[in-house]
């Protein structure tokens, strides 16, 4: 099988760099790669392979898929080792999530849909409030008490979720009621709140998972977005987010049956740093020297990559001021195998003491038979920034997360000095939806801009990059028509 460059993986051996991945296929032989297409797609993401796939099956124009890296996936990747199947970024789905859910059952995959333990039927809870040790939790009161304080959090000025954010997928529709509290922290929103404190410090310590970060960082209209979308109940969230996932391949088996649909070239390790356009074309230019032309360009390149491109003419102020900025999640995906064999457990820990750590949790005990227990660790933004720090990887996990854990080994990728990530999933900060949103979404000439990081739904979720994908690849194809109109003319 083929290997990536990325990745880590750690065992008693020692540590070893890339991952062994059905993502690394063949690209195009660089002696046909042309100069010149009709449109050049940046990114194999699911934003990217499904803007390809779709531009290039609805014309006959020429398409070019550019990439960086030396696989297809971009955030999301499967990877194999120790005789399982491993997520490397992007992981869970849901039926109700409309984009991804339509491209599993166009490939007939729905079949392959499995469960995360930990999720799914937690037999045990654990939370370690700040500079505390975890202890173990009742999780049905636990649930009961988070919803209590969803409640109340969401309950603002005579207004409940559904009021401030009726139609998640259309977050601008009029009358945009949340626009009001979009300069508001969660922390800020809950400190309003005259309910219990460990309601609000377990409410806090939940939605953290939604960007790495404690609710002094998250922004209000962040949480009421993924409230909106799970359905306006945190069970919800958690059921859409967190508990179903492929299996038999994984996500990468989805990303290789788009791109078998694909009809066009596809070059990697090939890293877009300028895009230069005028009235005609757009040129492209790599930091291996490579150039190419087009008449149009869709990049995938995620929020917080963009500043290391340099677009002439420059971006617009407000759409600099967002790249600038970027989203907020810098944590870190750590897969565990522990020696032991155990029921679903569920972990967090308050992101206001000492844990580098957010959140864990058992995802399986093995694929084809007991062996241990396979989990699941995210870190808090910032920390956990060496994926070779073995000892601190693992006494920290001890220490905040699972007191009892015998480590037998780890994996990850290193999202946060990722080059061409630069962080994980998005998540945006308070001040920030009602500022930038719009602008992020519009085109820039003849560059068009597709990424999960600003889609309509499911942001930073694979929903949201294939939402973003569709989208793009009607608006090239509308683009090509109407130059092939006007050149008849």
């Amino acid at each position: 099988m083929p290997s990536s460059k990325e990745g880590y993986l750690w065992t008693s051996a020692g540590l070893t760099t890339g991952l062994a991945t059905d993502s690394v296929i063949n690209g195009t032989p660089k002696s046909q790669i042309l100069d010149r297409y009709d449109a050049v797609v940046i990114g194999t993401g699911f934003a990217g392979l499904v803007a390809a796939r779709n531009l290039s099956r609805v014309s006959n124009a020429k398409v070019l898929l550019v990439e960086g890296r030396d696989r297809i996936g971009g955030r999301t990747w499967t990877a194999k080792a120790l005789g399982e199947e491993f997520e490397m970024g992007g992981t869970w789905v849901h039926w109700n999530q409309p984009h991804v859910y339509s491209e599993i059952y166009r490939y007939n995959l729905q079949g392959n849909l499995k469960t995360s333990a930990g999720t799914v039927d937690a037999k045990s809870t654990l939370y370690a409030a700040a500079f505390s040790e975890p202890g173990n939790l009742d999780g049905k009161e636990t649930a009961a008490a988070v919803q209590r304080a969803a409640d109340a959090f969401f309950s603002i000025d005579g207004l409940t979720s559904r009021d401030l954010m009726p139609y998640p997928h259309d977050p601008m529709r009029q009358p945009v009621l949340w626009m009001k509290y979009d300069h508001l922290s969660a922390k800020d929103r809950l400190d309003q709140l005259d309910i219990p404190q460990i309601e609000k410090d377990l409410f806090d310590g939940m939605i953290s998972s939604f960007g790495s970060v404690p609710g002094s960082q998250c922004g209000f209209t962040e949480v009421l977005r993924w409230y909106a979308l799970g359905g306006h109940s945190m069970a919800g969230v958690f059921e859409h987010a967190g508990i179903f996932k492929l299996g038999k391949g994984g996500m990468t088996s989805l990303a290789r049956a788009i791109l078998s649909e694909y009809r066009g070239h596809l070059l990697f390790e090939t890293t877009i740093d300028s895009i230069k356009q005028d009235k005609n074309s757009v040129t492209l230019s790599a930091k291996n020297g490579r150039t190419i032309r087009a008449r149009y360009v869709i990049t995938t390149i995620p929020l917080n990559c963009l500043s290391g491109v340099n677009f002439t003419p420059p971006l617009s102020p407000l759409r600099q001021e967002a790249v600038n900025a970027g989203h907020i999640n810098q944590g870190a995906k750590i897969h565990f195998k522990l020696r032991e064999t155990e029921d679903g457990w569920f972990s967090m820990a308050s992101g206001y003491g000492a844990s580098p750590w957010c959140f864990a949790f058992s995802d399986h005990n093995g694929t084809s038979k007991k062996n241990g227990t396979y989990c699941i660790g995210f870190g808090y933004g910032g920390h956990l920034t060496d994926p070779r720090a073995s000892s601190d990887i693992i006494s920290s996990f001890k220490a905040h997360l699972k007191p009892e854990a015998d480590v037998e080994a780890y994996l990850t990728h290193d999202w946060m000095n990722d080059s061409l990530a630069k962080g994980t999933w998005s998540c945006w900060g308070p001040d920030s939806m009602s500022k930038w949103f719009n602008e992020l979404q519009k085109p820039h000439g003849r560059v068009l801009f597709a990424s999960a990081d600003w889609a309509n739904g499911w942001r930073g979720f694979i929903d949201g990059a294939i939402e973003r994908g569709v989208t793009a690849a009607v608006t090239a194809e509308q683009l090509l028509s109407q130059d092939k109109i006007n050149s008849q003319l």
